[in-house]
């Protein structure tokens, strides 16, 4: 086996990665700036694999081995102290309650939360093709709160003596002392600098942890986080979730099987889903058995079935609306779902529009959220839209991919090759003709940038865009324009065809919990008079009416500089945030009359 001595690593973001180095070389590339390196080690195929695709290592499924396992308390949105004592909690739980002496790990201030370092030679992983699930299985089963993304196949993590450039603070060893006897201040102000002098002793370890490496990965292992398709068939999904239950095993089983042979699913993959869901409770001879007979029976259980009408939810796309009961709800009704939607993890379904912007205030946009941006014509709100949709961050300019959620884009007014342009325009940051000349070669460096988002541009009627939501499964829809949502034709006259619409797409964003954005013109009298409130949207009253959260743009085709209003914010603040409209079609902050 080749000897793993090769590490990834990245200067200045995480996005600028794809050059491996050997290990040993890396403190020559200690120069000021933000450097991160990977958490594994590869070897010589690897350094092969990615000279071939690019300079990256995202399909790279060799060996890896690891030098050093790193535990990741993320400050996230908690308080400095919080963090802190969340970091002191798990030092005690090593130190103590695992009794791994001092000399076995080490901790850092990471620039905004902590890093917990333990050499290898701790847990004694072995280099592997699954050393990543293995180390993730392990190091969630000793610490269940910790962030698991690092320990991804392509995890990265800060170097120390780097600085985090989004609070000025440098990533700094610390003794033992400091962290757990310590106050976070004093910690930030040893983190003003680098601390290049820290008196580094040798980390040590003997396999103290070793009895607690999980050495069996699950044949359906999950790495990162999975946007399941919950609303569809969500009784199946919950039978699947809680397992085999006393008393209801084969039931349960001939549900789930009518399930995947309605929707489809071959018998022999139905067959590894029920025995991996079996868990060993029933005898594997008798699951392959009752699941050739489902399948060569066709049953078919429908909502009214006792066992699917007892996990039935109102969130799943076969739900029946004609039982109104369900909007009449008791204050303990409403006491759950508040506790739901607060512990809910919004990961990969909701955006963050103010720190895109670069703004303290409060404004994203959740599950349920319809919001409307409209301004003037040549007021940049398709490209407003479109930047929204890759993720674009307006104060850093870059593509955050962190931002990026899976989206339906109905492009109503512009083709769908010109969104495409569009998009490596952004991705890119390329004006147009950079593009036309270069997108063959372009296209490769961008994809994964774009290829969260899919394109509709023929116009369809609010029933053709819900049974698009339910194929596709996206987390947000933009609607551009709404204008040309086709209506019935008893519909008639601007205000009711586009009170028609957006309540529609209100209803819509509610009971297929996902976000929706409709982009609308302005009343011809506000275009006029060049003036931007609330009610400045075509058809007003029906627009403020239905929207969560209403964007107004405002600005002169003939100009690059534009405005964004948040005119409504429900749960949220209102502010404006000046733009700049770029050729390429990104929407920088700007400074400008400030």
């Amino acid at each position: 086996m080749q000897a793993c001595s090769y590490i990834e690593i990245a200067k200045e973001t995480p996005r600028k990665r794809g050059v491996l180095i050997p290990k040993d070389e890396l403190l020559k590339h200690l120069n000021g700036i933000p450097l991160y390196r990977s958490m594994y080690l590869y070897d010589e195929s690897a350094v092969d694999f990615a000279d071939a695709n690019n300079n990256s290592l995202r399909n790279f499924y060799g060996t890896r081995a690891i030098d050093n396992i790193l535990i990741d308390i993320d400050r996230e949105q908690n308080t400095d102290d919080f963090t802190l004592r969340k970091c002191q909690a798990i030092v005690y739980q090593l130190n103590t309650e695992l009794d791994l002496p001092q000399h076995a790990f080490r901790i850092y201030f990471s620039g905004s939360g902590y890093h917990i370092v333990i050499p290898n030679s701790v847990f004694n992983f072995q280099p592997h093709e699954d050393l990543p699930f293995t180390v993730k299985q392990t190091m969630m089963k000793l610490f269940p709160e910790i962030d698991s993304m690092v320990y991804m196949r392509t995890g990265l993590y800060r170097v120390a003596h780097t600085i985090n450039r989004k609070t000025g603070l440098y990533k700094v060893p610390l003794t033992f002392s400091e962290c757990m006897f310590g106050k976070w201040q004093d910690i930030h102000d040893l983190a003003k600098t680098s601390r290049i002098e820290f008196p580094y002793e040798q980390l040590i370890g003997d396999g103290e942890l070793e009895d607690h490496v999980i050495t069996e990965v699950n044949m359906t292992r999950k790495m990162g986080k999975v946007m399941e398709p919950k609303k569809i068939a969500t009784c199946v999904q919950t039978m699947y979730d809680i397992g085999p239950q006393q008393g209801s095993r084969h039931t349960t089983l001939l549900r789930m099987v009518s399930h995947y042979r309605r929707n489809g699913i071959p018998s022999r993959a139905a067959k590894a889903a029920i025995l991996e869901w079996n868990d060993g409770n029933l005898n594997e001879q008798e699951v392959i058995m009752q699941v050739e007979y489902g399948y060569n029976k066709g049953y078919k259980y429908g909502c009214n079935d006792e066992l699917m009408k007892k996990h039935c939810s109102p969130k799943c796309i076969h739900y029946k609306r004609k039982d109104y009961n369900v909007d009449v709800m008791t204050a303990a009704d409403m006491q759950k779902d508040l506790s739901d939607r607060l512990t809910t993890d919004f990961t990969g379904r909701s955006y963050n529009f103010a720190k895109m912007l670069g703004s303290d205030r409060d404004c994203s946009f959740y599950p349920g959220d319809l919001v409307t941006i409209f301004g003037p014509t040549g007021s940049s709100k398709t490209t407003l839209a479109h930047n929204i949709a890759l993720g674009y961050n307006h104060n850093t300019d870059e593509i955050d991919l962190d931002a990026q959620i899976p989206t339906l884009y109905l492009s109503l007014e512009l083709a769908g090759w010109y969104m495409h342009r569009r998009s490596l325009q952004i991705a890119a940051d390329k004006p147009k003709e950079y593009v036309s000349e270069h997108y063959r070669e372009l296209y490769p460096k961008v994809k994964d940038l774009v290829s969260h988002i899919n394109v509709q541009t023929v116009a369809p009627t609010l029933e053709q865009i819900q049974m698009k939501i339910t194929e596709l499964q996206p987390s947000m829809v933009i609607v551009d324009y709404i204008d040309l949502v086709a209506t019935p034709a008893s519909v008639r006259g601007e205000y009711e065809q586009i009170k028609h619409i957006s309540h529609g797409l209100s209803n819509m964003a509610v009971n297929l919990d996902i976000i929706i954005i409709q982009v609308s013109q302005v009343s011809r009298d506000y275009s006029r008079n060049e003036v931007l409130d609330l009610y400045a949207g075509k058809g007003s009253g029906a627009i403020e009416n239905a929207s969560r959260k209403v964007i107004g743009l405002n600005g002169q085709a003939d100009s690059h500089q534009k405005e964004v209003q948040i005119l409504k914010n429900t749960d949220g603040e209102l502010f404006n945030t000046k733009v700049e409209w770029s050729p390429s079609f990104r929407l920088r902050r700007s400074t400008y009359g400030e």
